[in-house]
């Protein structure tokens, strides 16, 4: 359901051209199905989750897998720009409660013991979106036309809904405690430094990612085949990220999400110095790929440590956060690279830096929640 989901969400990118030409619509209008959907999702998934906290979680997946197919649908069926832009909007607000409770519930049915290696499962969804969802649909959109894209989508989140219902098993509701409130989660030791370098870490990334062709062709010199390779082995490599980001993050969270920033802040600094030089670019391009696709396995990892009872509502200001950086990050990026694109992975750079502070803020609360 992973790879539905943000397929669906990036599908845009590699369609802009198509639904721009077809709709009438400006580039940039299309573009900001992208940010509006991110700053939906930043907006609705905590209260959203706090509103549908005694559901039954496999009787909320399949509740939210069921909007968010609907709001695909209703993307492939648009036949002018406003309708589209609500069907965004509806899967927008399915995807903020899904990512809520998606890494808890495969937290526990895996045990606690296992959180991270099941949260890195259900992050290999995002990779393998990367790697072939976008490219297969944008592919699809130039065969048959961006609407057969969206609806072929929906065909497989249907797949996906229809497996949920058939093979999911229940687990055990939780009892609502002081915490799980969303002021309540907020107080729990560590989490408020973890929400906020999670903000930072996604605008920094997004601030580079959103222009990543620009960079790669106006700056580096890559021609467009070279650039869909190297986008390929972003993705590739971000498998290898995510597979590491649950090994690590149940052994030693702490050092495995600091060396992740670490690594993160490398390739940025890699790719700022040597992107005119091609076998640099190329290196940080695979470094970067690594980092970013095990950061959000380690952050929530973390996130589910230190929320105890309340795992639903802290990770929807989790979910918050990173789909407000990924608005947020676009928009900075828009706005620099107005001047230089050459300048973005400097300006992501800088938000690493206080997101490093944030998390050894409070690094004693992670190992404390280790296993013993």
């Amino acid at each position: 359901m992973t790879f539905v989901v943000v397929t669906t969400e990036m599908l845009p990118v590699g369609l802009l051209t198509l639904i721009s030409d077809d709709l009438g619509a400006a580039r940039s209008r299309v573009g900001l199905l992208v940010t509006v959907y991110a700053f939906t999702v930043g907006l609705t998934a905590a209260p959203l989750t706090t509103w549908t906290a005694g559901w039954p979680r496999k009787r909320l997946f399949v509740a939210v897998g069921a909007v968010f197919f609907l709001g695909t649908v209703l993307c492939g069926l648009a036949v002018n720009y406003p309708m589209l832009a609500i069907g965004r909007l509806v899967c927008g607000t399915a995807h903020g409660v899904f990512w809520s409770i998606v890494a808890g519930y495969a937290a526990a049915l895996a045990g606690p013991e296992h959180a991270g290696r099941a949260t890195s499962i259900v992050f290999a969804g995002n990779s393998a979106a990367l790697v072939l969802g976008v490219p297969l649909g944008t592919a699809l959109g130039g065969a048959v036309g961006w609407r057969g894209a969206f609806c072929a989508v929906a065909a497989l989140g249907l797949g996906a809904l229809a497996a949920a219902l058939w093979l999911l098993p229940g687990i055990p509701e939780r009892r609502a405690s002081r915490s799980s409130s969303l002021s309540g989660v907020l107080r729990l030791p560590g989490l408020r430094p973890v929400v906020a370098a999670t903000a930072l870490l996604v605008l920094g990334h997004f601030t580079v990612y959103t222009y990543v062709t620009p960079l790669l062709h106006d700056v580096g010199a890559f021609s467009e085949a070279a650039i869909g390779m190297l986008l390929a082995l972003y993705g590739l490599a971000g498998f290898l990220g995510t597979w590491l980001g649950g090994a690590l993050a149940d052994r030693r969270p702490q050092p495995a999400l600091l060396g992740t920033i670490a690594l993160m802040a490398a390739a940025l600094l890699l790719l700022g110095a040597g992107i005119r030089l091609q076998p640099l670019a190329v290196a940080a391009v695979a470094l970067w790929g690594i980092a970013f696709a095990a950061l959000p396995v380690s952050l929530q990892a973390s996130v589910l440590r230190l929320a105890g009872t309340a795992p639903d509502a802290a990770s929807s200001w989790y979910v918050a956060a990173f789909n407000l950086g990924i608005g947020g990050g676009a928009l900075t990026g828009g706005l620099l690279s107005a001047t230089t694109v050459a300048a973005l992975p400097w300006a992501a750079l800088i938000t690493v830096l206080p997101a490093v502070a944030l998390v050894r803020t409070r690094r004693a609360a992670l190992p404390r929640l280790l296993p013993r």
